[in-house]
């Protein structure tokens, strides 16, 4: 769903036509999948001024970071997805010809359709581990509920080896979310821990 900034001109004449032809807002909404925001703040822009072009679109102002720049930034998201804003920008200052604040980083970052999103998660599974689950499933399938019913259980304390209970962002482009660097990887309750 598109973004009141993010509409084209094409978009934002669709919208206004939309609603000059008496559509509700409603309508318009469940027709061209736009959020309501979006189409009031594009139709009453339109009935305000009279225009309907993102006028930030059309700004000729010169980019700060050219494309050599911008493909550097990349390199350095792609190298290190969990980075903060700050330490994007920081990283990016160390070998560059131009120094930049992290608000023109965020800038384009944003233009570059890059996000930052809650990473996936899957559950933590090393090939040792699957083939330590895999012996242990085979060598105890035939046993039946009575065999089941002498095995003793025992009370268990939990030991967290490192800390993952805080969300943890990473920064990536929409519809990349099952990338093996876009996931944290998880064990059961979403904690790393050990009982004993």
């Amino acid at each position: 769903m598109a973004g009141y900034q993010d509409l084209s001109n094409f978009e934002r004449d669709v919208i206004v036509g939309a609603r000059e032809m008496e559509h509700s807002i409603s309508e318009v909404v469940m027709e061209f999948r736009y959020s309501r925001t979006t189409v009031s703040r594009v139709y009453c822009e339109h009935r305000v001024s009279g225009k309907t072009s993102n006028l930030r679109h059309r700004c000729d102002r010169k980019k700060t970071l050219k494309e050599r720049d911008r493909r550097r930034l990349t390199r350095n998201l792609r190298r290190v997805r969990r980075a903060t804003l700050p330490q994007i920008a920081a990283n990016f200052n160390v070998g560059a010809l131009i120094s930049v604040n992290v608000r023109t980083v965020e800038l384009t970052i944003i233009d570059m359709s890059f996000r930052s999103r809650s990473a996936t998660r899957v559950l933590l599974l090393t090939a040792r581990h699957t083939a330590l689950c895999l012996a242990w499933a085979r060598q105890h399938r035939h046993w039946t509920v009575d065999g089941w019913k002498h095995v003793e259980w025992f009370d268990e304390s939990r030991f967290q080896l490192f800390r993952a209970d805080g969300r943890v962002r990473i920064w990536r482009k929409p519809h990349a979310s099952m990338g093996p660097t876009f996931q944290q990887g998880t064990v059961q309750f979403g904690r790393a821990s050990v009982m004993v």
